[in-house]
């Protein structure tokens, strides 16, 4: 199944950057087409890609350290208070470049906050947890619109960004993307086995030598790493890491093993398909941002799955 799954995922990828505003056809491409295709094309379709992987990743961990089946980025104030730090960079009008920077650190405060809310005699409380993470997505939310009240200016750049896409694609922020990826995926996948283990309850799991706190500690650290850099990257796009990880689960079982590898690719398939359709959907050349498709798209699976799957959810 791996290997036909990454063959489709390859043929997919290489279709999406003939797509577009203006369709190329690889077997009679003029400099222009070419320049394009390797220029824009290509390093966007692999960005949608990883930031795909990336948000798939994350909710796949996020879902079972929490023991949540809605946990995600949302849930747990990361997408919020890393789209803070962008928007108020946006409104003060810093460098386009910066912007990043803004949401990854802002990110990275709302993760050490919602953290150290959770935390209970030394140890991480789920509940606790999503409990700090809906303040934190008031709160962000609130800012947030006062930003746009505040800065009539900044409004429409501020909306487009809130609204999610692939922007400003840049070999050296696809390196970085590419490079933190690894790393976790890595270290998550050599942590699978205790992954599993960490899925029982907390005693038992504790009874076969697991040190729940500091593994469940580790996982969500990263799992937010990933989702502060996606998002300063490419806004708000809801719904991947909440949808994929359920999908994964349903397909190919509940073994992390499995759950990672199958969470990213399903990941990065659903955002590259889903930004590919952003830039044909309009006709005249106008591109949608790609955060209103996934919405759609994952919120009709969402009631899908409510309506099918109510009394086994967790486990498909």
């Amino acid at each position: 199944m791996k290997p036909l799954l990454v063959s489709l995922f390859i043929v997919s990828a290489l279709l999406s950057t003939m797509v577009g505003p203006h369709w190329i056809n690889p077997l009679a491409m003029t400099s222009v087409e070419q320049s394009i295709l390797l220029e824009l094309r290509f390093p966007r379709v692999l960005f949608a890609a990883v930031i795909g992987a990336m948000l798939g990743l994350s909710g796949s961990i996020y879902q079972l350290t929490l023991k949540n089946p809605l946990a995600d980025s949302f849930t747990t104030g990361a997408a919020s208070s890393s789209a803070l730090g962008a928007v108020l960079a946006i409104a003060i009008g810093v460098p386009v470049y910066l912007v990043s920077v803004f949401a990854f650190v802002t990110g990275l405060s709302g993760l050490i906050l919602v953290y150290r809310m959770s935390l209970t005699q030394g140890r991480i409380n789920p509940i606790t947890m999503i409990l700090a993470g809906v303040v934190m997505n008031i709160v962000a939310s609130a800012m947030i619109s006062f930003s746009k009240y505040y800065f009539e200016d900044s409004l429409n750049s501020i909306v487009y960004w809130l609204m999610g896409g692939i922007f400003l694609v840049s070999w050296d922020k696809l390196a970085l993307c590419v490079l933190i990826l690894t790393g976790v995926y890595f270290y998550l996948q050599r942590q699978a086995l205790k992954l599993n283990i960490l899925a029982l309850d907390e005693q038992s799991a504790q009874s076969l030598g697991l040190n729940v706190h500091r593994l469940r500690s580790v996982a969500f650290v990263l799992s937010t790493i990933l989702v502060s850099v996606a998002v300063s990257f490419s806004g708000i796009i809801g719904f991947v890491g909440l949808i994929v990880p359920h999908v994964a689960r349903s397909l190919f079982g509940s073994d992390m093993k499995l759950n990672i590898f199958y969470s990213s690719l399903l990941g990065s398939f659903l955002l590259m398909l889903s930004d590919t359709l952003s830039r044909v959907i309009i006709p005249g050349g106008a591109e949608l941002p790609v955060g209103i498709i996934t919405a759609i798209l994952g919120g009709l699976f969402f009631f899908y799955l409510l309506r099918t799957r109510r009394g086994r959810f967790w486990n498909g």
